[in-house]
């Protein structure tokens, strides 16, 4: 069974990142395929995405653009001050969970003597972080978790 997430644009948002939202040249706009992202679903595109976080995040913040395409994707670093914008279109597809695919490895737990691996370990999520704050995914897009197999 796969599990798609349709994304809704949070209409909390001040009227300024929404008018921003519609020009993505802004400067504190990230466009993935300006760090190397293809977008055909076939090519890994998580360094691209995870580089263009580290840009945003390092310049304070920002918001990464992912515009019409499919995103094939392993482990993406959610950082503060970011938040992925995904508009119509576009599509983050996980890739099947493993190294090469650019998951993180799992990380310690004393929780799975009783506990599958789901529920106990997070850095190998398409999309984690730890003690962030002001975060969001927005957009007209979605997020296609698919299944984990193997």
């Amino acid at each position: 069974m796969c599990y798609r997430i349709k994304l809704l644009l949070i209409t909390l948002l001040a009227s300024v990142k929404i008018a921003n939202a519609a020009n993505p040249n802004q400067a504190h706009f990230y466009n993935i395929k300006d760090f190397g992202a293809v977008g055909d679903g076939i090519n890994l595109d998580s360094k691209a995405m995870n580089k263009a976080i580290d840009a945003a995040a390092n310049a304070g913040g920002g918001t990464i653009y992912f515009p019409a395409g499919n995103y094939l994707s392993g482990s993406i670093h959610l950082k503060s001050n970011i938040s992925l914008f995904i508009d119509q279109g576009a599509t983050i597809i996980a890739a099947s969970v493993t190294a090469e695919n650019g998951y993180d490895e799992e990380e310690a737990s004393v929780n799975t003597t009783y506990q599958d691996s789901g529920h106990s370990h997070w850095h190998n999520s398409l999309i984690w972080g730890e003690n962030l704050h002001d975060i969001s995914i927005l957009g007209q897009g979605t997020i296609w978790g698919k299944v984990k197999t193997g």
